[in-house]
């Protein structure tokens, strides 16, 4: 097991102001309250392959915790106009919910600019 590229993992609580009106604007709902777990990994640049591989590192991880809590889920790979400034890749990861009756993002993983592939869990 290689200590580089360095990975960090983070859980914090996080709060949204805005109210609940029960509609949900480009398909997204919003909770008040919520925790969060981001995935962090820093990469060098030598081969140019080293951020998408820690991404897809990522991505598999989070694949793999899904599969084993039984949910179904899918991956979304995101279109360049979802993107925003400097992520150059995104994967949604939405759960079944059936107490919507749809699909619901859970997950999102970003590569950034820089070299640094950005991942949070809601």
């Amino acid at each position: 097991h290689s200590l580089y590229p360095p990975r960090v993992v983070c859980s914090s609580t996080c709060y949204r102001a805005e109210t609940d009106t029960g509609r949900e604007p480009w398909g997204l709902y919003r909770v008040h309250q919520f925790t969060k777990v981001e995935m962090f990994g820093v990469t060098a640049a030598e081969r140019g392959t080293e951020s998408e591989e820690l991404l897809a590192e990522f991505l598999g991880l989070q694949k793999e915790i899904f599969s084993e809590l039984g949910l179904h889920y899918r991956v979304l790979d995101m279109p360049t106009e979802e993107l925003g400034l400097p992520a150059y890749r995104k994967f949604d990861i939405e759960a079944w919910m059936p107490g919507r009756g749809k699909y619901g993002e859970v997950r999102e993983d970003l590569g950034r600019g820089g070299k640094q592939p950005q991942n949070s869990r809601r």
